[in-house]
């Protein structure tokens, strides 16, 4: 894989044309494209090295006079220097440091789970219900605006969302859309504390990774914690680019 090339596409494809989902706009203003909906996300810019802070003032005051969060990830191959220092002056707060990786599809990825384990997409309000659940319980927080965003698109060809049960109870959750004709994005894949370290994880992966390549996806993507990283990495994932999420409060 030529990694510099995919991760250009990426660029492009991810970040500078984003999809706009079910509950989203994307909006174009001062150089910079920016989700706006359930949540709000600035997925790319180009700003001169001088325009940078006057840009990213502009944003947070916006976004400050509606009284709602922004939140804004910076890759280490970004420019123009020196924006995280502009981000920090108007008082967005950096989340602990994440990696982007990325998995070639023409590669294999298998992840085998015991009789007792099931994975299955999500297609009732029932499972859905579920999917909130062990998401909330795997990363000790509710996002209630998930609910909202995701109950009238259980049927849309650009979501899925996928449960992990054990003996019949969901105890595990993951997310793939479908935000590029070339890349499915992995978003969450939480495992309840109790059921960590039995593949779980792992066959959430392989299973949007089988979804994606039925798709016609060439890649996967995915912002990865410190925790999934190492986990990734063994699946044969590559590290692209190191980032930092800033979240204006």
């Amino acid at each position: 894989m030529d990694l510099g090339r995919v991760l250009a596409q990426y660029d492009a494809e991810v970040r500078a044309r984003p999809r706009a989902q079910s509950g989203f706009e994307v909006e174009r203003t001062g150089g910079v494209v920016r989700l706006t909906g359930h949540f709000n996300f600035v997925s790319w810019w180009d700003l001169a090295p001088g325009a940078a802070r006057e840009a990213v003032a502009k944003q947070a005051a916006y976004f400050r006079s509606r009284g709602e969060e922004l939140i804004w990830r910076v890759y280490e191959h970004d420019k123009p220097a020196g924006l995280g220092d502009c981000l920090a002056e108007e008082g967005f707060e950096p989340e602990a440091p994440g990696t982007l990786m990325i998995f070639d599809l023409a590669n294999q990825l298998t992840a085998p789970i015991g009789p007792e384990t099931e994975i299955r997409r999500v297609t009732t309000m029932e499972d859905l219900e579920g999917f909130l659940a062990a998401s909330d319980a795997a990363f000790g927080r509710e996002e209630s605006w998930r609910r909202r965003a995701y109950s009238d698109r259980l049927s849309d060809p650009d979501l899925a969302l996928y449960v992990a049960l054990v003996s019949g109870k969901i105890v595990a959750s993951a997310r793939l859309e479908m935000g590029a004709s070339n890349f499915g994005l992995l978003f969450g894949g939480g495992v309840s504390p109790a059921y960590r370290r039995h593949g779980l994880y792992r066959a959430l992966v392989a299973e949007r990774a089988n979804e994606a390549r039925r798709r016609s996806c060439s890649y996967l993507s995915a912002d990865a914690r410190e925790t999934s990283r190492p986990v990734l990495q063994n699946l044969g994932f590559i590290c692209a680019a190191s980032e930092t999420t800033w979240v204006l409060p």
